[in-house]
């Protein structure tokens, strides 16, 4: 006779509270169990590539402000090597996002080799695949929870890996630039205070 579980209430609903975090951080464990594994290594390549990936979007962004004044001055040989460049940067931003998508597609098969090779060790340890699927209710086919909700977690997670990592950098540089461009207006705000004092300094 199957033993009833602590069953979830009908409006239960996932929360991001402290418990997630900690469960969050247990399953990293396993994803990274070391800085030398191969996937902590695999996640060092995915952020070099995906920094790299945005100095060149970068330069590409600053390009078509450089044609303004090839094309002004009728620079025929700056125009060629500015649209050099140009096909030169364009080519390399889709190299580095084919090998980004191609990173992130080897961590989502790693990642999801380990979890589920954890998850396995459990369910096979003593009888718990037995009292999971024949003394409790509570829990609806463990194995296909291992096998599905695993490869969506992963696959997730693997498709957030480039953005969540080099977001940190971009608000950084933005931030950085933000406060360039403020210290730049203020003194030209302040340009003629500035102008005086100088002037009454030197009297």
């Amino acid at each position: 006779m199957a033993v009833p579980g602590p069953a979830a209430g009908a409006g239960a609903r996932p929360k991001l509270d402290l418990q997630f975090l900690q469960r969050f951080l247990q399953i990293q464990k396993v994803l990274f169990p070391s800085w030398s594994s191969q996937n902590a290594l695999m996640f060092l390549t995915l952020l070099c590539v995906a920094l790299l990936e945005q100095l060149v979007i970068y330069q590409v962004g600053l390009i078509p402000s450089q044609y303004y004044g090839v094309l002004g001055n009728k620079d025929l040989d700056g125009f060629k090597t500015l649209t050099f460049l140009a096909v030169v940067l364009i080519i390399l931003n889709s190299m580095l996002k084919s090998f980004d998508q191609f990173t992130c597609n080897l961590l989502y098969v790693s990642w999801r080799k380990d979890l589920t090779e954890h998850l396995h060790r459990f369910y096979f340890q003593g009888r718990v695949y037995y009292t999971l699927n024949v003394l409790r209710d509570d829990v609806d086919n463990p194995d296909q929870r291992i096998s599905q909700d695993v490869e969506r977690f992963c696959r997730q997670l693997s498709s957030m890996a480039s953005k969540l990592i080099i977001s940190p950098f971009t608000l950084l540089y933005y931030t950085y630039q933000c406060f360039q461009r403020f210290k730049h207006m203020q003194i030209r705000v302040n340009a003629e205070p500035a102008a005086f004092f100088s002037w009454h300094q030197h009297i």
